[in-house]
């Protein structure tokens, strides 16, 4: 028979598991230490009925989510789950994963998946998964890039060792909000940590050059190059470090050139101009062995090694149509 609390209905099955719990814990302990014990028993049960209340028949028609009852805040159920906080963080978990299968979900269940993520990643910070699936889902089945972020940046502060997270971090804030410079160092902290695929140091590479940032991309794949004892993905590497340099010699001349024309109102008919001017202590010699070749008709500057410049190519959300 079914309860009803609070204009609520609590299914037999949550009422029998309540009193099965209780039931197990006095016999267990027939003396007065059963009494903490059946605390123990009691917020575990609570936590229990409170994932599987639902509405009356008369919300029938309103989606699961929102029949759903109402998840407390994360560090109130930290103190009531006592040493249950993973079981109680695998309920809710279920709960998020069952509101994210639905066909349509809504902004208002974008919000509750985001808050009873939180509460799960609040009474097990160390639910990699809960942070990953849910930082995904914040941005596929609802627009709502910046929670994932923040579930995201909650995720690395507990798991700093954790590459995908700085990663995710980095695709929402380049194809989600456009900003390169935060992209490329969140990319760059993923490309550090243990596992990271080598992948990952090239995007980051290509987000600090789009970011006009290119001497960090110098200098984070020549760590990366210092760092590994991989002869295969040293080979690799130094390519993608040549290719940087490029992109930052294209960089610094291409800025010389535009102080030129501000201080001279014409390009520079040559290169060695910007020596001459002060601009540039010495040219910069190209790393593959070529040459930096220059058009004072158009002011562009380009290497005759290079074919293809270091940029994202993909398209950011909002730039499909």
């Amino acid at each position: 028979m079914d309860l009803v609390i609070l204009g609520a209905t609590v299914p037999s099955r949550a009422v029998a598991e309540v009193l099965a719990a209780s039931k197990m814990i006095r016999a267990a302990h027939t003396t007065k230490q059963w009494i903490p014990l059946a605390i123990v028993g009691m917020g575990l049960s609570a936590g229990i009925v409170a994932t599987q209340i639902s509405m009356d028949h008369a919300r029938a028609g309103i989606p699961m989510l929102q029949r759903s009852s109402y998840v407390p805040d994360g560090h109130l159920l930290k103190v009531a789950a006592l040493g249950y906080r993973e079981v109680v963080a695998d309920v809710l978990w279920l709960q998020v994963i069952q509101a994210m299968g639905d066909k349509y979900v809504s902004p208002e269940t974008g919000r509750w998946i985001y808050h009873t993520l939180d509460v799960v990643t609040t009474l097990d910070p160390t639910f990699v998964r809960a942070y990953e699936a849910g930082a995904h889902a914040l941005c596929t089945m609802v627009v709502m890039p910046e929670e994932s972020n923040r579930l995201l940046e909650k995720g690395i502060r507990h798991n700093p060792r954790e590459w995908r997270l700085p990663f995710l971090l980095g695709f929402n804030l380049y194809f989600e909000l456009g900003d390169n410079q935060k992209a490329a160092e969140a990319m760059a902290m993923a490309a550090r940590l243990p596992g990271a695929p080598e992948v990952i140091a090239q995007l980051a590479a290509k987000l600090l050059v789009s970011a006009k940032s290119p001497q960090q991309a110098v200098e984070l794949l020549a760590n990366i190059y210092e760092n590994t004892s991989d002869e295969n993905l040293k080979q690799v590497l130094d390519q993608r470090l040549r290719e940087a340099i490029v992109e930052r010699d294209l960089f610094l001349l291409e800025d010389a050139i535009g102080r030129f024309y501000a201080q001279h109102s014409q390009r520079p008919a040559g290169l060695e101009q910007l020596v001459q001017a002060g601009l540039l202590r010495e040219l910069p010699q190209e790393p593959f062995g070529g040459q930096y070749h220059y058009n004072a008709d158009t002011g562009a500057v380009r290497s005759t090694e290079v074919k293809e410049r270091m940029r994202m190519t993909f398209r950011k959300r909002g730039q499909y149509h």
